[in-house]
């Protein structure tokens, strides 16, 4: 029986205690890079080493190492390691290849009860921090039983890696905006954060805010949805001076979903995607747009906006739940097409090259696919690499060139399953 490693939150260890890595003292040239590939088959999840992502073949039919997973599991990469999130439990895995295409458990810690839930989200933050984090939402009343307001507390918690110890937490109540109080009901809550990323002395978490009308309904069908974008920022690593940064340049939510919907660029500035949700579907046709927006110092640069919509010039209005940086202003965004069906049955979803410096967007001829729950790609030796597995069809990983702004500047590498073998997401370790 497995040992899970409960952690109170009154015995949560100090930041002094951050372990170092073994592979501080190696120099890039004696790493070797080794990948890993996430794919749901059936329900269940499964991970399995690569060597290359550029030749060769790759099949889960009788193979890979299966995760625990309640409801689904979320995996990360950091140096030698990987991390599995038991999403239904809470728990966190921490694994290290073991050399003959399998994986050796090494730790595991109870992440759920540190910041009080069984379904987490966690994402790697920076090379040493794993976040985790979860709302609560507990409704105020008024005298005659009815819900006025709510209140939003978001219990946070930082992981280093690889000790894999918990070395902060805390709780904080978000507050609500004037622009967050508005709307057809009575307000928005923010029901989620996600997609943490740190620059200098800042962390920056997307919110989420959903309409209090109907508590019942997921969050995808519940409208109508805030206006603006907003940001929860805190100092780091002391997780304290929480505010709300806001701009009006879009609306939407700001959280990503599977996909990192914000990166730190070389210039340290942060750059964040929207993402808007009403209706049985994106809500495309009302006239929201995906852009990209830029923080700096805790806050939003009002010099900044870049509209991809615009930019890719489609007869099709388009929608993003993240994207992938490569570096030096070059991104690659998955986009879902209004008139292509819908958002999560269907290949509805292409991707585009994305250059945040100079405001251009192209898209790139590669088949659809279902990209709505596809979570990480590889950057490696200059090339990006990324898994596109149709529903139905030919998958493969895709290697691109990010120098060439051509709608053709990829090729097919590792051969997958396909069919009913969806890729979530493709990883990267070094020892």
């Amino acid at each position: 029986m497995k040992k899970y490693l409960l952690m109170a939150m009154t015995m949560f260890l100090s930041l002094g205690f951050v372990a170092c890595s073994d592979d501080d003292d190696k120099t890039t040239p004696d790493l070797t890079s080794q990948y890993h590939l996430l794919a749901s088959v059936d329900g269940g999840y499964y991970l399995q080493s690569s060597e290359a992502l550029n030749t060769g073949s790759l099949t889960f039919v009788n193979k890979g190492t299966q995760l625990e997973a309640e409801k689904a599991a979320r995996v990360i990469a950091s140096g030698e390691f990987v991390y599995s999130l038991n999403y239904g439990t809470g728990i966190i895995s921490q694994y290290k290849p073991n050399g003959t295409g399998g994986y050796d458990l090494i730790k595991e810690l109870d992440a759920g009860l540190a910041v009080g839930t069984v379904h987490p989200r966690y994402k790697l933050a920076n090379s040493g921090t794993i976040m985790v984090y979860n709302v609560t939402v507990e409704p105020v009343r008024n005298a005659n039983d009815e819900v006025i307001d709510n209140t939003c507390t978001l219990m946070l918690a930082s992981i280093s890696i690889p000790s894999f110890t918990i070395t902060k937490s805390t709780t904080f109540v978000i507050p609500q905006t004037e622009n967050a109080k508005q709307g057809a009901t009575i307000g928005y809550h923010p029901m989620r954060v996600d997609a943490p990323v740190i620059a200098d002395t800042k962390i920056y978490f997307g919110l989420m805010h959903m309409d209090m009308a109907d508590p019942t309904l997921i969050p995808p069908l519940r409208k109508p949805k805030q206006s603006g974008l907003e940001t929860l920022v805190f100092d780091f690593p002391s997780l304290e001076n929480g505010h709300i940064a806001e701009t009006a340049a879009a609306t939407g939510h700001t959280g990503g979903y599977r996909a990192p919907s914000m990166h730190v660029d070389e210039k340290g500035d942060v750059y964040q995607v929207n993402w808007f949700m009403s209706g049985s579907s994106f809500d495309l046709s009302a006239g929201d747009k995906t852009v990209i927006t830029r923080l700096k110092d805790g806050a939003y640069d009002a010099s900044y906006s870049f509209n991809v919509s615009e930019a890719l010039g489609l007869a099709s209005n388009i929608a993003s739940v993240g994207w992938f940086y490569v570096g030096d202003g070059i991104g690659y965004m998955p986009v879902q097409f209004e008139d292509e069906g819908h958002y999560s049955k269907e290949n509805s979803w292409g991707l585009a090259r994305i250059d945040i410096y100079n405001k251009t967007a192209v898209k790139l001829n590669v088949p659809l696919s279902n990209l709505m729950s596809y979570e990480s790609a590889v950057v490696d030796n200059g090339k990006f690499y990324m898994a596109i597995s149709p529903i139905g069809g030919e998958s493969h990983v895709y290697e691109f060139d990010p120098s060439s702004d051509s709608a053709d500047a990829f090729t097919k590498g590792l051969v997958l399953d396909g069919g009913t073998v969806t890729i979530e997401g493709i990883y990267k370790t070094q020892d």
